[in-house]
């Protein structure tokens, strides 16, 4: 699989659960942002990052989402 591929998968994915959660109340969002940082914390690690940078990736996929979920809601409100 190509990297633009993987990328595009990606940002389907974290689409469809940005607008999942966007439909959620706030304070039932975080279990959904820890789920997709475990699974992007193990899906870097498995690629052959640190646990440290791993980490940081997972980390910045969850802004990335949490930010895709406010403009979501801005569009909506």
């Amino acid at each position: 699989m190509s990297v633009e591929t993987a990328l595009a998968q990606l940002l389907r994915m974290l689409h469809r659960r940005a607008l999942n959660l966007a439909a959620l109340p706030d304070d039932e969002r975080d279990p959904h942002y820890d789920r997709i940082r475990r699974s992007c914390c193990g899906a870097a690690e498995h690629i052959g990052q640190s646990p440290d940078s791993a980490a940081m990736t997972a980390n910045s996929i969850v802004e990335f989402t949490r930010a895709m979920v406010g403009i979501i809601e801005a569009k909506r409100g």
